[in-house]
């Protein structure tokens, strides 16, 4: 078998096994024109053109800009924590009053 062949052939293995993979793991209420299952089918079945189909008319289309994923802070540059620990500290360095008198007189 010529080198070609080999390459086509690994690179039609790889792509159905993409699309199919890519349509099993679609969310079933946004995949469009057939059902999930026949999408699926549909790549399996046939290995190019039903990939091909898949990723041009079937896939679920974009909702637009995701929302920005919160970037961690570290607790020394987080106001809140900074705050509260101070409160906390504060807390802690209030005399407690137990009722006894200081005796040191």
């Amino acid at each position: 078998m010529s080198r070609v062949a080999v390459i086509t052939i690994a690179f039609l293995v790889i792509f159905t096994v993409f699309t199919t993979v890519f349509a099993a793991s679609a969310n079933k209420a946004e995949v469009r024109l057939l059902p999930k299952w026949a999408w699926v089918l549909l790549c399996l079945l046939i290995p190019f053109f039903g990939g091909l189909l898949y990723l041009m008319v079937g896939r679920p289309l974009g909702r637009g800009p995701r929302p920005q994923k919160r970037k961690t802070v570290a607790p020394d540059d987080d106001p809140t924590f900074l705050r509260d620990l101070d409160k906390k500290l504060r807390k802690d360095e209030e005399p407690k009053d137990d009722g006894s008198k200081d005796e040191s007189n």
